[in-house]
């Protein structure tokens, strides 16, 4: 009986396939491995990829003045707390006079070039403000221009010495309109706790002002401010000689346009505006 067993055992062991003593078999080859993880792809790419930004290119070739301008204006910033300081009355630091004052100049440039820091600006011919304002960041050269006729500005009023943003913390560029805020004999920025003088402000958190004070009080002037002035140096906002700001303030109302670009290099011209060394 024993070998009758032992020959069938025997029979049905030489019919099994030789795998199934392989040790560690996966079973999952017999059912059907999964596919390989297909490659995460951007998800956009389906839906269609945005088309590359174009690259930026000089604001003016955008610029129409044949067209009412768009201005960007802004209430005072509730992000700085401004306090008020009293004008001692003492005249502020003596201005460089221009040799460009009273010049015409022209309100073109050859295509494919930047303006030069003298040429005038063209807005639309309803714009009937006194004067329009150009800043010129490669200089760092302000132009007060008056019209030689309608939407034409290119006269030059006055030219001052300015500091504009740096690199990291650039003023902006483009066509703005002063908004109508106040203006006042002192201003306190928290947000670096120090003092100017008759800011006058262009949108947001920027402004044109005085050199930098600690406290409402002349004696009190930042000479690293001074001597900063023809190269960027602030946080955005355009330095400027005491006199210089405040006969901005003065005259350059609210509705004036403000031209804010990149100029063809004048060294010579931001050296003649210079204020004398401290």
């Amino acid at each position: 009986m024993k070998r009758v067993i032992s020959s069938a055992l025997a029979v049905a062991l030489a019919l099994l396939p030789a795998t199934a003593f392989a040790s560690d078999t996966n079973v999952w080859p017999s059912v059907g491995t999964p596919a390989a993880k297909e490659e995460s792809t951007n998800v956009w790419a389906a839906v269609g990829s945005p088309a590359k930004q174009k690259e930026e290119t000089n604001v003016w070739a955008a610029y129409d003045p044949s067209a009412a301008p768009v201005y960007e204006s802004a209430a005072p910033s509730t992000s700085i707390d401004w306090t008020v300081g009293e004008d001692d009355g003492t005249p502020g630091l003596a201005t460089t006079a221009s040799a460009n004052i009273g010049k015409t100049t022209s309100v073109t440039n050859p295509a494919g070039t930047l303006p030069t820091s003298i040429q005038g600006v063209v807005t639309s011919t309803g714009y009937d403000m006194p004067y329009a304002i150009k800043v010129d960041l490669t200089n760092q050269v302000i132009t007060i221009f008056s019209a030689s006729e309608p939407g034409v500005y290119n006269v030059i009023e006055k030219q001052f010495i300015c500091s504009t943003g740096t690199s990291s913390d650039p003023t902006p560029t483009g066509v703005f309109s002063l908004p109508d805020t106040e203006r006042r004999a002192w201003r306190y920025f928290k947000t670096f706790d120090t003092y100017v003088r008759y800011a006058v402000h262009i949108k947001g958190n920027y402004f044109f002002h005085s050199l930098l004070y600690s406290e409402p009080d002349l004696s009190t002037r930042s000479n690293t401010s001074y001597r900063n002035l023809g190269r960027p140096a602030s946080h955005g906002c355009i330095r400027m000689l005491d006199e210089d700001i405040k006969w901005m303030a003065e005259n350059c109302l609210a509705d004036t346009m403000v031209f804010i670009m990149d100029c063809q290099e004048d060294e010579a011209l931001t050296q003649s505006l210079l204020p004398p060394a401290l």
